[in-house]
């Protein structure tokens, strides 16, 4: 429009989606491995934790995946090593991916639920852009 070009360096836009679907794409086999209604709502509030520690700085999700661990263990305490360690490894895949497929999208996720109807099931969530 006035004729200026953006630096290459200048990283691009978040895509105009709605965070619902890309939720969907981007861990959707992993919601899917809940069972009942009540179990897809637990995979997808760990999906949305996953998705908002990949959009923090790199250097603070490390200890942002030990909150979430020792927070989960408060909340749930009869969860042994085993399982708090699959529960890490499930956290840092998901943060690989959301990294990989949408890695300029930095907004935070603020709710999301599944939602059950006969027509299909459906995941509806908001998002909101935090300043840098």
């Amino acid at each position: 429009m006035n004729g200026q070009k953006k630096p290459e360096s200048a990283l691009p836009e978040p895509p105009n989606r709605k965070i619902s679907e890309m939720i969907s794409e981007f861990a959707g086999d992993f919601i899917r491995l809940g069972e009942t209604p009540e179990a897809k709502q637990n995979y997808l509030n760990g999906a949305c934790v996953a998705w908002n520690i990949a959009s923090a700085p790199p250097e603070r999700r490390k200890t942002l995946v030990d909150h979430f661990l020792a927070d989960y263990q408060r909340h749930n305490p009869s969860t042994d090593a085993a399982a708090l360690a699959a529960i890490r490894m499930d956290m840092e895949n998901l943060i690989d991916v959301k990294l990989k497929m949408f890695p300029h999208d930095l907004r935070q996720i603020v709710s999301a639920q599944y939602i059950c109807t006969p027509q299909g099931d459906r995941i509806e969530a908001a998002a909101l852009r935090v300043p840098s």
